[in-house]
């Protein structure tokens, strides 16, 4: 699995009241997405929850801790909410955090602005 790093506008809020939240934007442009790359978030510490949100298609994919790697409860516009196992999700290291670009998961994709919460 490779990062993708190309198209991509990136905002971060640094400036936190604890070292152990962490927020921020990413905007992708049209470069095309691949699906077995992931984007990487690098927050400095290892999440114990992770909230993505695109709100360009308001899809929301969230990862907590004592779940699996590449796995994620996802929240589409219409309100469902479907634990994803099979189309990727969020995996968390030591460091920060990675979503997954599958285009059935949805939750980035051309052309679309996402924002971030990690929570140590």
């Amino acid at each position: 699995m490779a990062d993708n790093v190309a198209g991509q506008t990136r905002t971060n809020s640094d400036k936190q009241d604890s070292p152990a939240i962490a927020q921020g934007k990413v905007v992708f442009d049209a470069t095309a997405i691949t699906a077995t790359d992931s984007t990487r978030v690098l927050t400095g510490f290892k999440p114990r929850y992770v909230r993505w949100v695109n709100l360009t298609d308001r899809v929301e994919v969230e990862w907590f801790e004592g779940m699996d790697p590449n796995t994620c409860l996802k929240t589409v516009a219409a309100g469902t909410r479907t634990l994803e196992t099979a189309n990727g999700g969020i995996t968390v290291d030591e460091k920060g955090f990675r979503v997954l670009q599958n285009a059935t998961l949805a939750a980035i994709l051309a052309s679309k602005t996402c924002h971030y919460e990690a929570r140590g």
